[in-house]
C-alpha cells in the first residue's frame, strides 16, 4: 500500500476536481475517453479520483492516505465514514485514521 505525504494527498483531490471539470466543461460529448487515453489514464482510475474529490473533504486526516484507500472510504455510506471501529488490537479508530502499517511498540 502506498502512503502519500500531505502534498500527495492534496494532489488526489485536485486531480479529481480537474478531471471532473474537463469532463463536464472542456470536451465535446464522446471525447472524454479519447482524452483520458491521450494522458495515459484509464477510465476506472479517473472515476476514482472524481469520486474521492466529490465525496470527501480534503482535510488533514485524509491527506496521508492513497487513492485506493480514499476511494474505499468514499464509497462507504456517509453514515459509516465517521463511525468508530474497533480494531483487532483493541484500538478504536475512524476509517480515515486506519492504515495497513503496523505500529511498533
Amino acid at each position: 500500500m502506498v502512503i502519500f505525504n500531505r502534498t500527495g494527498g492534496q494532489a488526489i483531490f485536485e486531480i479529481g476536481r480537474r478531471l471532473k471539470w474537463v469532463k463536464e466543461n472542456d470536451l465535446a460529448h464522446g471525447e472524454y475517453l479519447k482524452w483520458l487515453e491521450s494522458i495515459n489514464m484509464d477510465r476506472g482510475q479517473a472515476q476514482k479520483f472524481i469520486k474521492v474529490s466529490d465525496s470527501l473533504s480534503n482535510d488533514s486526516t485524509s491527506n496521508h492516505l492513497g487513492l485506493e484507500v480514499l476511494y474505499m472510504i468514499s464509497t462507504m455510506p456517509e453514515s459509516e465514514r465517521d463511525k468508530l471501529q474497533k480494531l483487532d488490537s483493541g484500538e478504536v479508530k475512524k476509517p480515515d485514521e486506519m492504515t495497513a502499517i503496523p505500529v511498533r511498540q
